[in-house]
């Protein structure tokens, strides 16, 4: 069925409430047939000085988290967006962040190569296409992006519409961040939906309405200590084995993890929203008393890049190390701002694909020591770390006759 054939209706939902810095939460209205294109706008902050949003996740970064609810009941969520986004973004290919992504979210992920015959003195350079754009200190100037929710809540990547004669207190919440910039104010987001219109169509899709099935995307972390303690004096390994319980008793497809350090890195980038290069970085996992990937698992950048295009496709990558010697890139190879990322996006995923009864993760590097236990533990490579895990885990929307319905783990 072709829906905008029949009678459709959009609709600019403000907020129920509306908390700057904090909260805003929709709500919706009773018997209505809302299509699942849902679209969250007018996203963005002002401030008090100017402010360069993250490069790989843009504006999306004000965001922390975002629900769907009927009540107190979840339907699904999102937690820690702005992390998920900056990899969403990095998982697209060039072409898209050049002419979609980079103008929607504000971010700085296409890539182009800057010619000699255009200023560039010392030879061609891989460069972002478009920055983002600073931040300004009135709501009528400061730039705003918009979001497709379909691209967090999984569950209305599969529905084709939501019926609220169902989800009877269906309300979206969107948390922000309250520390993205210095003297920050959100601005105040609404919510493009399209509703059918049409009395007979209504009907008929209630009608067939019989539930879903659909892959939620979960999180979990760990916290693993800096590498250096009082007495050490040269280059030491660290190796700590971890248990997860957050997927426990669940099915768990894919997953990828991100590496935030305790210490800013890129600070005109990607900062701590992408994820950590190690020196001599192992990673594996233990699934159900047995090792996922022989050896020490993904344990070189050339295997945690060939993992991530394996398991999630194409990635908009130029290369996955820790640095290149100024000796190199004054032969026209990177921009400033492009050198400065590398060994930021350095994301582990690993596609499992069983229900996990016990879940272990095992993770390995080399610490560098340098001058003093202080100076070293300051670096980002040898800093305590947290490491954000988001799976995938398959559920179910069941509906019954008398419509009520069930969600549960299949």
């Amino acid at each position: 069925m072709s829906f905008y054939k029949s009678s459709i209706k959009t609709s600019l939902i403000d907020p129920a409430s509306y908390q700057v810095n904090r909260r805003a939460e929709f709500r919706f209205g009773k018997d209505q047939v809302l299509l699942s294109n849902m679209r969250l706008a007018n996203i963005g902050i002002v401030t008090g000085a100017a402010y360069t949003p993250n490069k790989a996740a843009g504006l999306m970064e004000v965001i922390k988290s975002i629900t769907l609810y009927d009540g107190s009941q979840v339907l699904d969520q999102m937690l820690k967006f702005d992390m998920y986004s900056a990899f969403k973004n990095y998982n697209k290919d060039n072409s898209t962040n050049y002419n979609l992504s980079t103008w929607l979210n504000d971010s700085g992920m296409g890539y182009n190569v800057k010619s000699k015959r255009r200023g560039n003195t010392t030879g061609p350079r891989i460069q972002s296409f478009k920055n983002p754009t600073t931040t300004k200190t009135t709501e009528a100037t400061t730039p705003k992006i918009w979001l497709d929710l379909k691209e967090c809540l999984p569950i209305l990547q599969s529905l084709l519409y939501v019926p609220t004669s169902v989800f009877k207190n269906l309300r979206l919440v969107v948390e922000f961040n309250d520390n993205v910039a210095a003297n920050q104010t959100t601005t105040t987001p609404f919510l493009i939906v399209d509703e059918m219109w049409d009395s007979s169509v209504k009907n008929k899709l209630l009608t067939e309405f019989k539930g879903v099935d659909f892959v939620s995307v979960e999180t979990d972390s760990l916290v693993i200590d800096q590498v250096f303690k009082v007495g050490d004096v040269t280059d030491k390994p660290q190796s700590i084995t971890r248990q997860l319980k957050g997927f426990n008793n669940k099915t768990l497809n894919r997953m990828f993890v991100a590496k935030q350090p305790s210490v800013v890195v890129g600070a005109d980038t990607i900062r701590t929203l992408g994820s950590q290069l190690h020196f001599n970085e192992t990673d594996n996992i233990r699934i159900n008393g047995r090792n996922l990937l022989v050896g020490n698992g993904i344990d070189t950048p050339a295997k945690s890049l060939a993992s991530l295009t394996d398991t999630y496709g194409t990635c908009n990558s130029y290369l996955n190390y820790q640095a290149i010697p100024d000796a190199y890139n004054t032969q026209a190879l990177l921009s400033a701002n492009e050198a400065d990322m590398l060994g930021l996006q350095d994301y582990r995923c690993f596609r499992v694909g069983e229900r996990v009864l016990q879940l272990d993760y095992q993770f390995g590097r080399l610490g560098v020591f340098e001058t003093d236990v202080a100076t070293s533990n300051a670096l980002a490579n040898n800093s305590s770390t947290t490491l954000h895990f988001f799976g995938e885990v398959p559920k179910r929307l069941q509906v019954n006759e008398d419509k009520t319905y069930l969600i549960a783990y299949n």
